[in-house]
């Protein structure tokens, strides 16, 4: 975890166990684009939140690059544990 992130190591946490990683990170995109740079994208936008969280529902591609996103359902990642990761990646920097 980047230090500037420590203070929200819970989040950081969240994420790992739910196996974002794998495809995301902080500061270069991997299979999927950065979390910072979904952050800019969607700072100014009323509807991020629920458009994150459908993208994590549902998956899908297209959006930053041709590969597909899974969907992760309740069963994979609680409706709670979805907000708390939308939120987390909205506010990186």
């Amino acid at each position: 975890m980047p230090e500037k992130y420590a203070s929200r190591a819970a989040e950081w946490q969240l994420a790992n166990d739910t196996g974002c990683f794998m495809c995301h990170t902080t500061g270069k995109n991997l299979l999927g684009p950065a979390w910072e740079s979904v952050a800019e994208r969607y700072k100014n936008n009323p509807d991020a939140e629920a458009h994150l969280t459908n993208k994590i529902i549902n998956g899908g591609s297209g959006a930053w690059i041709s590969r597909e996103m899974p969907g992760y359902s309740e069963k994979l990642l609680s409706t709670e544990n979805r907000k708390i990761l939308v939120k987390f990646i909205l506010s990186l920097e």
